[in-house]
């Protein structure tokens, strides 16, 4: 078998996928921990020779597949145009004419499908699917001879006539006859403002060159699309605002939609390089580290493996260096109280009159606002300065038992700005919330929230051994002679932070579990 050439289009902007392409390219965006980009390239063989079509956030785009996938050579082309009159797949694919002058592969960057497809044809291809006559409209539709699957006419959105086999073209196809393709392509035809691929395809029917595949395809054109897809790789959606994770090829891919979380991260790692994996590399919005073997704190724990945890973390990560009492106390101020006040006045802004007194499981909670008004600020900002991890919490503890080690994944960027110095607290506290709320329970959706007027209740599942890891900790803090109800407190603060990050119903739970804990730790010692 010769060595396939598959092209495929990045360059539009991808308008109908909504808010979900203004911060990445629709080709990136993850079905499970895949780019769909990353699907569409396991789909054929590894030696596979890419062209990739670049545009908008082109760079994006490169940087991804440096990362993802590293053994790939893939060859890139720069459009000129990807918005606007003239604009299209076909002017996309137009550009990387010099590198397709053998047959090759088509493949639309939101189109997937099931199922073998041949790798050498004597025929030019096109995959098909069969659509409601309503829709068809929205796509490029092939009438197809009775019997033998020939397409004899070409209807680019707009409706086959009526009493006629049609099926949709998937934006998939083999174009062998390269010599009558790209001479039709060029011709000077919009549809719908743009050039299409049917210029050129037009030219392999009418020439009776062209057959039809019909394939299981899931069309990924529109966010409602994209967001049904994307649902069946997941229980519930738990990811963030600006930043996406990635694990393919035996490597983790991160992307921040701010640069320079990426920069601060790679900066941190390399700070402490016996905590944090080795970063392999870092480009623009992206940065990738190797696959670390284990399993993390949810998958695999015990109270001996949590004390030997703790215990590692006190002579590995949380190193107390010297720093400024003033400065810190100035850094605590803007990571604390300004950031908290910031992201619950973004909350109340997403649910406009949330700030207000109701009953949590049976407990009268007054608001969010009115709770914040007693925190003993002073007491938080004076804080335990040390190098930090920021989000250390189980799903990013992984212990490897064969090894008996631990490696700390998804750290945080900076601590007001410091890329080296945060509070220890912060930590303590966040490993509390994840002992109090599993957030791996949390991804598979095993969590409920409900309201009715003023009265919520809250529930979600937790582990049996919850409690004793609590306590396992509580004894840690005290030894170390720090105070366990400050760290109760941070952690009502922390679920209050979080809230605004994530979506419903997840960030109307940790809203209300933020101001129960909160109102528990202002009034009354832990027991």
């Amino acid at each position: 078998m010769s060595t396939p050439t598959v092209c495929i289009p990045t360059a539009g902007k991808g308008t109908r996928m909504e808010g979900l392409g203004a911060d990445l390219n629709k080709a990136l965006l993850p079905l499970g921990l895949q780019g769909v980009i990353s699907h569409i390239i396991a789909r054929f063989p590894k030696e596979t020779r890419f062209v990739i079509a670049l545009g908008y956030k082109g760079n994006q785009v490169r940087d991804y597949l440096a990362a993802a996938h590293p053994l790939i050579d893939f060859q890139f082309v720069e459009v000129d145009r990807f918005e606007g009159p003239g604009s299209g797949p076909g002017y996309s694919l137009s550009k990387c004419e010099a590198h397709l002058q053998t047959p090759f592969f088509f493949v639309s960057c939101d189109t997937l499908w099931d199922g073998e497809i041949p790798f050498e044809s004597e025929h030019n291809w096109f995959g098909t699917a069969p659509v409601p006559r309503e829709e068809a409209p929205h796509y490029c539709n092939f009438t197809l001879t009775s019997g033998e699957p020939v397409i004899s006419g070409i209807f680019d959105k707009t409706q086959a006539p009526e009493n006629t086999r049609a099926e949709a073209f998937i934006g998939l196809c083999y174009i062998r006859n390269c010599d009558l393709f790209w001479p039709s392509l060029k011709q000077d035809v919009l549809v719908g403002g743009e050039h299409q691929i049917s210029n050129g395809i037009r030219a392999l029917v009418d020439s009776g060159k062209a057959v039809a595949r019909t394939l299981d395809w899931t069309d990924l054109g529109t966010a409602e699309r994209f967001l049904r897809a994307a649902a069946k790789h997941q229980d519930y959606d738990f990811s963030k605002v600006g930043e996406f994770l990635y694990i393919l090829n035996g490597r983790v891919v991160k992307f921040f939609e701010n640069q320079s979380i990426v920069e601060k991260r790679v900066a941190r790692a390399r700070l402490n390089p016996a905590v944090f994996p080795p970063i392999t590399t870092c480009a623009g919005q992206f940065y990738s580290y190797d696959f670390v073997p284990g399993k993390t704190l949810y998958q695999e724990n015990s109270p001996a493996i949590f004390r030997k945890l703790l215990a590692w973390l006190k002579q590995n990560l949380w190193r107390h260096d010297a720093v400024s009492p003033i400065d810190f106390e100035a850094k605590c101020d803007t990571f604390y109280k300004v950031k908290t006040l910031e992201r619950l006045a973004a909350y109340h802004l997403k649910y406009p009159g949330s700030d207000v007194a109701s009953t949590v499981n049976g407990i009268r909670v007054p608001s969010a606002s009115e709770l914040l008004g007693q925190v003993p600020w002073e007491k938080l900002l004076k804080g335990s300065p040390a190098f930090f991890h920021g989000d250390l919490q189980f799903d990013n503890i992984l212990y490897a038992s064969e090894l008996d080690s631990f490696t700390l994944l998804d750290w945080r960027q900076d601590f007001g700005g410091d890329v080296a110095a945060g509070d220890q607290y912060y930590d303590l506290a966040k490993l509390n919330g994840g002992i109090l709320l599993a957030y791996d329970f949390i991804k598979k959706g095993l969590f409920a929230y409900a309201q009715s007027e003023d009265s919520i209740t809250l529930d979600f599942a937790s582990r049996y051994l919850s409690q004793e890891y609590q306590a396992i900790l509580a004894e840690f803090v005290r030894a170390e002679g720090l105070d366990w109800d400050h760290i109760r407190l941070m952690t009502a603060i922390i679920f209050l932070n979080m809230a605004p990050l994530h979506h419903f119903p997840f960030d109307k739970l940790l809203y209300a579990l933020g101001r129960q804990h909160l109102h528990n730790a202002l009034n009354g010692p832990a027991h």
